[in-house]
């Protein structure tokens, strides 16, 4: 058996395995060799909210603040601090920025200020 035929086996049997293990697709020997292009992530930005009147025992106060926010495009990651009274969000600021999400929770019963912006 020559290279070639043996490459071209273990490229088909690698595949398969692949296929089994987690739904992947074959690529070519030829192919896999190849790079493969890197998506350009996006830049992110991150701000912290004082919410003052976030003070529910019940967690209510923060549901609702997180759910209020998820909602909004380009939010990717929200952290509140029920003891420190802030809320941390990580957007794509090309979607989202801060005074959206200043009114988002003015709107909802929640107004808050920017402590920090970066």
């Amino acid at each position: 058996m020559n290279v070639k035929t043996l490459c071209a086996k273990v490229g088909m049997f690698s595949g398969a395995v692949a296929l089994l293990a987690g739904g992947m697709a074959m690529a070519s020997v030829d192919a896999a060799s190849a790079p493969l292009p890197v998506a350009a992530k996006s830049a992110t930005a991150t701000t912290v909210f004082k919410v003052p009147s976030m003070s529910c025992g019940d967690k209510a106060c923060e549901t609702a603040i997180y759910i209020a926010l998820h909602r909004l495009k380009g939010v990717e990651k929200i952290r509140i601090d029920d003891m420190a009274r802030t809320v941390t969000v990580t957007y794509d600021p090309k979607d989202v920025n801060a005074a959206t999400m200043l009114q988002t929770m003015k709107g909802i019963g929640y107004p808050a200020s920017v402590q920090q912006s970066g």
